[in-house]
């Protein structure tokens, strides 16, 4: 039987009898698993300490004929988000969203970067800057479709390549459309909310150190959040 050892982020933990639990993780070498951690829903287990969503821990664990979770040493257990509700809200949407979306065993150094990116920015600039969770949510989800190949269209016209006049989005078709294409259960969209999302898609964390970049983003958030609810339930139907 042989130990395998990662780093890796918790994304979900759910009870199984009475003293188990599964606990999913995305992890830097293996990518996404589900290991079985024995005895840590009694009180005084230890290993459940190091277990809280968000947390970045050391895991090692065997593959028999069920996996499971031997060891656990957390890394860092990113205490502003656990003290914030807010914080913690969003990190738990940011984990649920890869866990629905990432197969198992599918190693992916793009969305390990972008989990790491996402909590350490989220961690250090919270007390700073509260809103910061709302732009992290969307920069996340953003960034996520991109990885997965799943961005929408928004350089023109999907249908025509018409750079002007483009009003409207349609889920449908995952782009922006002109009037001459446009539905009437199409999206309308201004230009200031074609480039938030522009930039979330399209710029790197770096660029969100000003607050102007951020603030931009803020102002159309109700919009953009919508946006995302609806983009990834029509991208899902399209999965299944």
């Amino acid at each position: 039987m042989e130990d395998y050892s990662t780093l890796a982020f918790v994304l979900k933990q759910e009870p199984i009898k009475e003293q188990d639990r599964n606990y999913t993780f995305f992890t830097q070498k293996f990518g996404k698993i589900t290991l079985l951690a024995r005895g840590t829903r009694k009180i005084n287990a230890k290993l459940a300490g190091h277990l809280e969503l968000p947390s970045l821990v050391q895991i090692q664990f065997t593959i028999s004929q069920r996996p499971r979770l031997t060891s656990a040493l957390e890394k860092f257990s990113f205490p502003v988000i656990k003290k914030n509700t807010k914080a913690l809200t969003v990190a738990f949407l940011i984990a649920d969203l890869v866990d629905r979306f990432t197969l198992e065993k599918q190693v992916d150094a793009e969305i390990w970067k972008l989990l790491s990116d996402a909590f350490y920015f989220l961690e250090e600039n919270f007390n700073k800057y509260p809103e910061i969770a709302d732009f992290v949510w969307l920069y996340f989800n953003a960034q996520f479709l991109e990885i997965l190949g799943l961005a929408p269209f928004l350089e023109g016209c999907i249908e025509c390549g018409k750079t002007i006049d483009n009003k409207f989005f349609s889920f449908e078709k995952k782009g922006i459309v002109c009037s001459k294409h446009s539905q009437k259960k199409d999206r309308p969209i201004t230009s200031s909310q074609k480039r938030a999302l522009n930039l979330l898609f399209n710029s790197s964390l770096q660029r969100f150190s000003q607050p102007s970049y951020i603030q931009e983003i803020l102002k159309e958030k109700k919009y953009i959040r919508k946006f995302f609810n609806e983009f990834t339930l029509a991208v899902k139907a399209d999965i299944i």
